[in-house]
């Protein structure tokens, strides 16, 4: 399981799902400070999160339950592409949202928001590596079409 380079590129999306909780997503600019927004439920009484905002927290916890899913199911190797496909999905719609999404409601007391792009560019990363996964689950299927007409 471990040898096979498509898990080596789920992998990645795990790390990529889990490095944007600690990765800051929006920066608040305020009257008080700079306060960071995690994808992680906001416990501080300093801004009030969008409904946006637990879309995106929700999404990327989807996101990694998927990807160990998918991970574990090397056998069946028609249901993994599909579910790499749908983690395209959720990846694009995660990106996009920490994009144009608003996290934060915004007061009196923020002056500017401002979108940490390299959150994004993790969005980005893992996209691709879901691309790549895709590819070599394709060549493994191919590899064991071949090996079937030999015999």
């Amino acid at each position: 399981m471990i040898q096979r380079r498509q898990t080596l590129f789920l992998l990645q999306l795990v790390f990529c799902g889990i490095a944007l909780l600690f990765i800051s997503s929006v920066s608040i600019i305020s009257n008080t400070g700079t306060i960071e927004v995690y994808l992680t439920p906001s416990k501080d009484g300093a801004f009030v999160s969008t409904l946006g905002h637990l879309a995106a927290i929700t999404i990327n916890f989807i996101g990694l339950i998927v990807t160990f899913v998918t991970i574990f199911l090397y056998r069946n190797r028609a249901i993994q592409i599909k579910l790499c496909y749908a983690l395209i999905l959720i990846w694009l719609s995660l990106s996009l949202m920490i994009l144009f999404c608003p996290f934060v409601e915004k007061t009196e007391q923020i002056q500017m928001i401002q979108i940490n792009y390299f959150a994004t560019v993790i969005g980005l990363v893992a996209i691709t590596a879901t691309y790549f996964a895709i590819k070599f689950i394709k060549k493994d299927i191919a590899l064991i079409k071949s090996a079937d007409r030999i015999r």
